[in-house]
This record gives structure tokens, sequence and C-alpha cells, in this order.
């Protein structure tokens, strides 16, 4: 529980930061938006006042009798409005209400009615179309209806005059992205390196934590260890001098094997207060496992519990502690074994994992399962679910596999029962 609440307390600060990188983020994402939106209508706004300026200028040109009406007219006022404007339009259109084109001056692409279809160059390509329809003359407003009511004039307009602009929008995009990148990047690089150091933190607090109980252990085991034995011994003299069939035989029995139970706490206390040396060596993880699973046959016998070891190699060869490794198992197959019921089966499933230069042993079986309990609690010295279990065993094997540079696991199975996986690197050095 304790570990629980260090990691919620810790957690929070880190969802706060999420939050307010999102926040940041989602604000540069829709303000440089909203920048190059708001720039791309003010090119559109130049480019629209520059193209009504050249076609209010053809328009009065066209003005006075004899002239509104004379196609002549629209086309030599039309190039020589391009001619004077050669650096903004690249051509100019004059079509009537049907789109039928009247007059035209410049170059443009076949998408424009009337106009020759020549290859453009790359200038030419970025072209922005204008259209304006023209007023109708006073006289045709009168019912002339000769006169070119409603025709409509289109020019091709060069962007390059308003690139600076779209430049500035795209510089604007691009910086928003690459900072937007880059605080990613850095929230990415800060969280790791947070993960890392809450990690180290909470390891250095458990290290902390189990040195204390080890010393606490160290002293109860030398302390219980002596009278202890010599209760036992003194136990079984007097066994040994009263008639078999003494009423007392039984009474006496039962202080040995709880003598006997105790030392064996003694034993673990001693193994979790001082852990051994790791000795490294190269074995077979198979031959391991079938070798402690003949070590608890008697056990299995009584319990009618079957153990099936399954591999996807013929071998699995590591280096690594093998007397630690071995004790872990061992442990751990003691757990499956108890929480199984009669007749239940045990399957240990072994495994390389090449990308991770590891092996996986997953240990299942078909007890209860975990419950609601917090699989974390379970690790902790003195923690056990067994009437006359000790709570150190599974303490123990995770101090050997993290010593080993492993890790070690319980979680429920989603068939019922409970796995415990195993994961050891292949090389220790």
């Amino acid at each position: 529980m304790k570990r629980q609440r260090i990691q919620r307390s810790r957690s929070f600060p880190t969802r706060a930061f999420l939050v307010a990188i999102s926040v940041v983020c989602i604000g540069l994402a829709v303000s440089a938006g909203y920048s190059f939106l708001m720039l791309v209508r003010f090119r559109d706004q130049i480019l629209n006042s520059q193209g009504h300026n050249i076609a209010a200028a053809i328009d009065r040109q066209t003005r006075g009798p004899g002239r509104r009406d004379n196609l002549a007219v629209w086309q030599a006022v039309m190039e020589e409005g391009l001619q004077a404007n050669r650096t903004l339009v690249a051509f100019i259109v004059l079509v009537d209400r049907s789109g039928r084109v009247l007059a035209s001056a410049g170059e443009a692409s076949g998408d424009v009615p009337g106009a020759p279809s020549k290859p453009m160059s790359f200038r030419q390509s970025a072209l922005y179309m204008f259209e304006e329809v023209l007023p109708s003359p006073l006289h045709a407003r009168r019912g002339m209806v000769s006169e070119p009511d409603g025709w409509r004039i289109r020019i091709g307009l060069y962007t390059s005059p308003a690139a600076s602009i779209m430049r500035q929008a795209y510089v604007h995009l691009l910086m928003a992205g690459v900072a937007i990148v880059t605080l990613l990047g850095l929230t990415f690089y800060f969280l790791r390196t947070l993960r890392r150091f809450l990690e180290l933190k909470m390891r250095e607090e458990s290290e902390r934590h189990l040195a204390a109980l080890g010393k606490m252990a160290a002293t109860l085991a030398h302390e219980i260890r002596n009278p202890l034995g010599a209760m036992k011994g003194l136990t079984q003299v007097v066994q040994e001098e009263l008639p078999k069939d003494y009423s007392a035989q039984a009474l006496m029995q039962t202080v040995v094997s709880e003598a006997e139970r105790l030392e064996q706490l003694v034993v673990d206390l001693l193994t979790f207060a001082r852990p051994r040396d790791s000795q490294i060596n190269r074995f077979d993880v198979q031959e391991l496992i079938a070798g402690v699973r003949d070590m608890l046959q008697s056990k299995l016998a009584e319990a009618k519990i079957t153990v099936d070891v399954v591999s996807d190699a013929d071998s699995l060869i590591i280096q690594s502690d093998e007397n630690g490794v071995r004790q872990v198992l061992l442990n751990v197959l003691l757990n499956a074994i108890d929480a199984s019921p009669q007749g239940g089966v045990v399957t240990v499933a072994a495994r390389r994992n090449e990308a991770a230069k590891q092996v996986t042993i997953e240990i299942d079986d078909n007890g209860a399962g975990l419950g609601d309990r917090d699989p974390e609690e379970l690790f902790q010295p003195f923690m056990t679910t067994k009437v006359k279990g000790t709570g150190l065993g599974l303490a123990v094997s995770r101090q050997i596999v993290e010593r080993l540079g492993g890790s070690i696991t319980l979680a429920n199975r989603p068939e019922g029962g409970a796995r415990c996986t195993i994961r050891l690197p292949v090389g220790v050095r």
C-alpha cells in the first residue's frame, strides 16, 4: 500500500505536467494555424486590390460613345493594360454572361477560355485568378439591351509580388511545427529521465527498508537459533528416554516439529538478511527446471499434482547464478503447488526472447488466484497467505532475481489461477 501511495503521489505532478504540455502544444498549433490563415487572407486582399485597380482602369478607358461595345477597343485597352502591368499580370480575358470569350491579352493555361494553351514557367504557374463583373453602362440600365450587360473581366495575377507574405506564413507555420516537435521531444526525454529517477528513488527506499529488516532479521535469527536448537535437542533426548507408548510422546513430537519449522524460519531470515554472493556459471534452464521438479516429486505425489514443462527450444543456455535461480524456482513452484487443488496441474513454460536477450519463465497454477490483492504486497517481507508460511520466499526470490538483473512479477490469469513471470538476462557478468 505504501508503494502505491508513493506512486500515486508522484504520478500527480507528471499528469499535471503532461496536461500543461498538451495545452501549450494545442495553443501553438491553433495560433500557427490562425496566423497562417490571416496571412493568406491578407495576401488575397492585396491581390484582389491589384486586380480591382487594373479592372477599374480598363473599365474607365472603355467608356465613351462607340467604345463600350467595340471589342477592338477592348482588345487594345487590355493589351495596353497588360503591357503597363507586365510584372503583375499574366493575362486578361473578357467574357460575356455565358462565358464566351470576347477578347484576351497575354498567355494563360488552357483552363481559361480563349487564352492560348502554352507551357508556363514556374513563375507563371503560381497565378491568382481575379474576376470582376463590369458595371452596366447607364443606357443599358435604361433598356438598351444591345449594350454589354453582365460582361466579366478575368485577370491572372502573379503571386510573386505577395510571395513575401506567404513566405512569412510558411515560416510561422514551420517555426510552430519545430517548436511543437522540440517540445514533445524534450517532454519525452524529461518523462523518461523522471521515470528512471523515480524508479531509482523507489529502489533506494526499498533497499533501505530491506536493509533495516535484514539487520533486525539477522539479530533475531542469531538470538533464536541457539535456544531453539537446545530446546529441540533436549526434547528429542526426552523422547528417546521415555517409552514409545508414553502418553506425552505425541506432544513432544509436536514440539520437535514446531522447532524444525522455526529452524526453517531462521534459515530464511538469515538468507534474506545476508544474501550469499552470486556464483556465475553457464547452465541449461530446462535442465534446472527438470531438476527442481524431481526434487519435489514426493510433495507432488502427496498432493496429486502434475507439473508440465513446456519450452520453445531444445536447450536454453544462460550465464547466471545457477544456485540462486534454483532457489527461486523452488520457492515459486512450492507456492504454486500449495495454491493448486488436489489433482491440479502446474505449468512451467520457458522461452527465449532474442530481442531483449532474456529468458522468460512462466509458472501457472489453477488455484484461486491472487484475488483483489496487490501483487506487489506479496513480495514484501513477512507477507504471506499461508497458515505456516514465513512470508520470505517471494521476498528472497525477488532479491535474487533483481541481483541478477532480472525481474519477477505476479498476476491473475484470465482463465483462473495465478501466474509468476521470471525474466532473466541471458548473460550476467
